[in-house]
């Protein structure tokens, strides 16, 4: 199967209502897609199934697995043109003053409890006519190629799709790697920019977090590189890189994602507490918004041969499974004419209502124009 094969594949998946991730991993030069023959909801029991998961913010709640191995498509030939096509936001008076008023109250239970921060979002419509989610998804691989890009469906569930710049977790065998990201400012032209105090300080609350819930774990040779900022098409974030070893006999995978998922960057801090905040006050469910999504257990091969007669000779391929989850960030609900574009910002004691509104209009914004 080639590129055009693949785009023609997921068009006749989207209009017969057939389940189906086509996606991108960050800086890749292939697209791997997986289908479902029945339309069934199937769900991960205790993440030891192997295929693409797709799992709500609600923790508690089951998440959603497409099964099987990916096949891998070179991407190539991709030079398609795509048509501009604006997709109208209408940022309406009542929606600017329920979010500042949302942003005030979390402002005064910062100041008065002991909650840290609390991230808060919404719901932004846009009207997307008869665009197809293929066309959508083709414009988010041109425009966002270090980010994960995805195409997910299902007849059951929705269609949602996404650039997100957020890893969960990367493990390969007993090796992890993840992210504490937090900040967000307009992407310049230059890397070089200044972060403010409230910025700085969200990301170190997330950062001294994620090293908390890992030191739960029995873990070797962990690193925290130092804080860096970070481009994400047009928006920059403050990113902290960490990564380490699990030793066998302690290793868990659900009870890692349980530990990392929902992060503060989606969430807040002291998690608890964030999550009844967001319940009581948010107004609306989040469904797969900050939930997280990725391959699970997939298995690579990562044999190196030692001669050529090595090369065919599948008896010294070493098949290690892999895992490669994406907090579900930058993504749309898919349903015509009107689709739903996610956004929030996470509020500490020092944020000014008016300017987190400001942001969710911006990264509204920034989202619509690339769709």
């Amino acid at each position: 199967m080639n590129i055009t094969v693949l785009f023609s594949q997921l068009q006749e998946n989207v209009l017969e209502q057939k389940p189906f991730v086509a996606y991108r991993k960050p800086s890749d030069s292939s697209i791997n897609y997986l289908s479902q023959e029945d339309d069934q909801v199937h769900y991960t029991e205790d993440f030891t199934e192997r295929g693409f998961v797709f799992a709500p913010f609600n923790s508690n709640d089951k998440a959603v697995l497409i099964a099987g191995n990916p096949a891998t498509i070179a991407l190539e030939d991709f030079e398609e043109s795509l048509p501009e096509i604006p997709l109208p936001l209408n940022f309406s008076l009542k929606e600017q003053e329920q979010h500042i008023g949302i942003v005030e109250e979390a402002v005064k239970k910062i100041r008065e409890t002991g909650l840290q921060k609390v991230v808060l979002s919404r719901r932004q419509k846009a009207t997307v006519a008869d665009t197809s989610p293929v066309t959508l998804f083709k414009r988010l691989l041109q425009k966002y190629p270090n980010a994960f890009v995805y195409l997910w469906s299902h007849p059951q569930v929705g269609t949602w799709l996404g650039a997100t710049p957020e890893t969960l977790v990367f493990l390969s065998g007993y090796h992890f790697e993840t992210m504490a990201l937090a900040g967000t400012q307009k992407y310049e032209g230059d890397l070089d920019v200044n972060w403010g105090f409230k910025e700085q300080e969200e990301q170190e609350l997330v950062t001294q977090d994620l090293v908390s819930r890992l030191n739960t774990f029995d873990l070797k040779n962990i690193e925290i590189r130092e804080r860096e900022t970070y481009r994400a098409g047009n928006l920059l974030h403050l990113r902290t890189c960490i990564s380490g070893s699990f030793n066998r006999a302690d290793f868990d995978l659900s009870k890692l994602i349980n530990a990392l998922h929902p992060t503060p960057a989606v969430c807040g801090l002291p998690r608890a507490e964030a999550q009844t905040f967001i319940e009581h006050y948010e107004g609306y469910n989040r469904l797969f918004y900050t939930g997280f999504l990725g391959e699970l257990n997939i298995l690579k091969d990562k044999s190196k041969p030692r001669n050529r007669r090595n090369v065919e000779n599948l008896a010294y391929k070493a098949l290690t499974p892999e895992t490669r989850l994406f907090v579900n960030l930058r993504c749309m609900q898919y349903q015509a004419p009107d689709s739903l574009i996610y956004v929030g910002g996470g509020i500490t004691k020092d944020s000014i209502a008016w300017d987190e509104w400001q942001e969710t209009v911006n990264k509204a914004q920034t989202i619509a124009s690339i769709l």
